[in-house]
């Protein structure tokens, strides 16, 4: 009798109590946080997520850092099986937003703050009057060149006020006095960014406002072509063998990384050699400024999250936190936060201060143009994959300019449609 009552008392004892064989049982909220990018981003985002940790200890953040390749096609495999992130990196909100998949953010004011952040910001994470993910950082285009390789050309950088044609004829008159195997400026013709400032400055834009058709014809498209396929038979910009490397979007090929240019329209937030570049404002910025003060990714969180309080609020820090902010730098281009921004100044190193001053100057009225609305779904096949492919078929002879154009526009509106 007495071990029988032992027993039963034991019994009770392990489900009280939850121990026994397992662990602990525990309290704590957990959050998934996934994002790609290269090893000093992860590192960057380690430490900022260290230190939510530490303010937040009933909170625990499992990360997952990936390359770029792939990353996508397991968020949707992942989001398909119900074991999507509740926190992650997007650069394709009105996608994600059309499935259901998106929190509404702007459903948490008490959590997270965005007065700090600016409409221009807010602007590209909006979905029919919903904030369905905040930029994590700032990639706006630039003009980027070498000072040394003017000078010694005996010219001056280009400026707003500078137009395109007069761009190339500098151009050209700099590739004369470049040694071989450099050229003046890089091709910038498969690359969809730079094509949207060009097209931004005609009062145009990739996409309609609504996202159900394209912003601009075929002919805009064949313009922007023409431009740069005349500096290719001059030999002011490099040949198509030695472009294509970096079309796709392999940062390491571009003939920026390379040096094997002297100037080159570019991100801001994508890595440049430390020394001998400086950043400027693009030719055609003064009449009609082009350049906006872009995203460069975003933080979006899950609707399904089982936290989204919690997961908000992980967001909320990555943005606003002075600690965070300092601990992510410009792991992401430019934080928008710009009091985070304005706080980082002083301890950047002078490549990384010059960023910094070149959004802080687009940050100032008339010297950058308004946010553009999300990409409709779709729109990253449109701009990356079509305006690859046709482009490069230009490069190579496959079909002339006219026809290529025509080619990307009929094939864009299809891909709207079936979006749509």
């Amino acid at each position: 009798m007495l071990r029988s009552c032992l027993a039963t008392f034991a019994s009770m004892t392990l489900l009280l109590t939850g121990c026994a064989a397992g662990e602990p049982a525990s309290d704590k909220i957990t959050l998934t946080v996934a994002w790609w990018g290269n090893p000093d981003r992860t590192k960057a985002t380690n430490a900022a997520i260290d230190l939510f940790r530490k303010k937040h200890p009933d909170i625990e953040v499992k990360v997952r850092p990936s390359a770029f390749p792939g990353y996508y096609d397991k968020l949707n495999t992942e989001f398909a099986s119900g074991a999507a992130p509740d926190v992650f990196q997007d650069d394709q909100v009105r996608t994600y937003a059309a499935k259901g998949l998106l929190l509404d953010l702007g459903a948490y004011k008490d959590i997270l703050k965005t007065d700090t952040l600016g409409e221009e910001f807010l602007a590209q994470g909006t979905v029919d009057g919903k904030l369905m993910d905040v930029p994590a950082g700032t990639s706006p285009m630039a003009l980027v060149y070498q000072p040394k390789l003017l000078e010694g050309a005996g010219m001056a950088a280009p400026t707003a006020e500078t137009s395109w044609q007069e761009f190339a004829a500098q151009a050209t008159k700099l590739a004369g006095t470049l040694p071989e195997g450099t050229w003046a400026l890089a091709d910038s013709s498969a690359q969809h960014n730079h094509l949207q400032v060009f097209l931004r400055q005609k009062g145009k834009d990739w996409f309609s406002p609504d996202g159900t058709a394209l912003g601009f014809t075929k002919e805009d498209l064949a313009e922007w072509w023409t431009f740069w396929a005349d500096l290719r038979t001059k030999g002011v910009v490099p040949p198509a063998d030695v472009t294509t490397g970096s079309a796709g979007g392999d940062v390491s090929q571009d003939p920026v990384a390379a040096r094997k240019v002297a100037m080159s329209v570019y991100g801001t937030s994508v890595s440049l050699p430390r020394e001998d570049w400086r950043y400027g404002p693009l030719p055609g910025e003064a009449a009609q400024p082009g350049v906006h003060l872009m995203r460069s990714v975003s933080w979006a969180v899950n609707a399904k999250s089982e936290h989204p309080r919690e997961a908000v609020q992980l967001v909320d820090f990555l943005l606003n936190d002075p600690e965070a902010g300092k601990a992510l730098s410009l792991s992401r281009g430019v934080p928008p936060n710009s009091a985070i921004a304005s706080s980082l100044m002083p301890g950047l190193d002078p490549q990384d201060k010059q960023i910094a001053e070149y959004v802080d100057y687009l940050r100032k009225p008339g010297n950058g143009g308004k946010a553009p609305a999300p990409d409709p779904a779709g729109g990253k096949e449109i701009r990356s994959d079509l305006l690859t492919r046709h482009t490069q078929d230009v490069w190579f002879g496959k079909a002339s300019i006219e026809q290529a154009a025509a080619a990307f526009v009929q094939e864009a509106g299809k891909v709207l449609g079936r979006a749509s």
